[in-house]
């Protein structure tokens, strides 16, 4: 009988030591295996998370809202990549060159990150996981003065944040 309770004593206490090792936060920030996709796809270290800047890739017209097919597949596949590593939320950085109003622009470019945000929700990233931010002119990559820098800065940048 004494053994009985000393072994189901000691069941117990091995039991409870296996289910608190249950219990540890997850570590924070990105793992090897995330940083790495993230390079893979193109994404760069920046003061603000992990950045993959569309400009040069995917591009709007002027007064554009909406991507090509091309830009689709890019962030399509972006998308299924940062699934594919248990990265689940992202903030959508929209810009705009700084032809018209400013608050005319804001506008455009919080509706360019919503066309980006629809594309991730399309291959399974949460609605609720994504930040949306319309910037419009206020972050210029390049010159406004010229056709090929106001091209440039109507942009979206998907941002990865490491919590």
């Amino acid at each position: 009988m004494f053994s009985t309770v000393r072994v189901l004593f000691i069941t117990l206490f091995v039991a409870l030591l296996a289910l608190s090792g249950c219990q540890t936060a997850p570590p924070k920030g990105l793992t090897p295996a995330q940083i790495a996709v993230l390079k893979q796809q193109g994404f760069a270290l920046t003061d603000e998370g992990w950045a993959f800047g569309l400009s040069g890739k995917v591009l709007f017209g002027s007064d554009v809202e909406s991507l090509n097919p091309a830009s689709t597949e890019i962030v399509q596949r972006i998308g299924k990549a940062l699934l594919g590593v248990g990265i689940e939320r992202v903030r959508i950085d929209g810009h705009t060159d700084a032809s018209g109003k400013e608050t005319y622009n804001q506008q455009l470019s919080l509706r360019r990150a919503k066309s980006v945000a629809t594309v991730l929700t399309g291959v399974g990233m949460k609605e609720q996981n994504i930040q949306l931010r319309g910037l419009g002119s206020s972050e210029p990559v390049a010159s406004n003065d010229t056709a090929a820098g106001r091209t440039e800065n109507r942009r979206v940048s998907i941002v990865v944040i490491a919590d």
